[in-house]
């Protein structure tokens, strides 16, 4: 336990397959508003979910290493795929704590009695993690488990039609209308920006549980603990955004979390020429 005289006035760093993370760092801004924060999404590679293992491991630690290099104090896999297959290697090649949002999420679930409907990625789903760690920490809740990979394009692209996406989810959800689960736990981080679209679908009867909230939370917690330091307080928090893309249709998607506090972003290159 760190005395509650000290700070560390670094940045937690954020990083996400392409907007997805935004949803982590909103809650950040919202539970720990002192706190700077560094974002990268990698919206040139994006989505990860259907890429192999090997793959998602060498992206995420491209995706590390970035932040590493930006100077964070922590660094948040804002992306269940990466959480579900590449934790652990990061974990080991990076100097700065790591945390995912698996374990966050899946204790939001624990204890709700009854079905837990977890929808993600084909990665994420396909891996079991989800599964296996709400088994771990609640073993009498029934979990269900679906992959749902039309959702990561269609909120990368900004769709919210009804049109569109209640065909979607009628696809992937339709199953449950007659026989409705407790708990939809959205176990990929583009999922919450369709949070009020899954509460129609379900008529307002299914409890919904993102899994940003739960990483911000988890973080908080850390910082509480004093496991990880805490800013000062003695500037204004600085928030800087890294794409791997062009900037101009993340700006469009950034604003709609933070308006007038995102004005820019900055184009980087996270790979050597080397490794391509």
């Amino acid at each position: 336990m760190t005395s509650a005289k000290e700070h560390d006035d670094r940045p937690i760093g954020v990083f996400d397959s392409g907007i997805g993370g935004l949803t982590v760092m909103s809650e950040l801004t919202r539970q720990l508003p002192r706190e700077s924060i560094v974002y990268l999404g990698d919206t040139a590679r994006v989505p990860y979910g259907d890429k192999s293992s090997d793959t998602i491991i060498r992206y995420a630690l491209e995706d590390a290493s970035f932040l590493e290099k930006c100077n964070v104090k922590l660094i948040i896999a804002a992306c269940n795929t990466v959480s579900a297959v590449a934790l652990g290697e990061l974990k080991k090649k990076i100097s700065v704590p790591v945390c995912g949002v698996i374990e966050a999420g899946a204790a939001s679930a624990s204890g709700i009695r009854g079905t837990v409907a977890v929808i993600g990625t084909k990665t994420t789903i396909s891996s079991g993690a989800y599964w296996q760690e709400i088994k771990r920490i609640s073993p009498y809740t029934d979990v269900e488990c679906i992959a749902c990979p039309l959702l990561v394009p269609l909120a990368e692209e900004g769709i919210k039609s009804w049109n569109i996406l209640g065909g979607v989810f009628d696809i992937y959800l339709g199953k449950y209308l007659a026989n409705m689960p407790q708990a939809l736990l959205l176990g990929c981080t583009h999922y919450p920006l369709f949070t009020e679209e899954f509460d129609r679908f379900f008529s307002g009867k299914v409890k919904i549980i993102s899994s940003a909230s739960a990483a911000a939370e988890y973080v908080k917690k850390l910082i509480n603990s004093g496991d990880v330091l805490a800013n000062s307080g003695r500037k204004t928090p600085e928030y800087r955004f890294c794409v791997t893309d062009t900037t101009e249709k993340f700006l469009s998607s950034a604003s709609r979390f933070f308006g007038d506090r995102i004005s820019s972003a900055e184009q980087v290159t996270i790979t050597n020429s080397e490794q391509l």
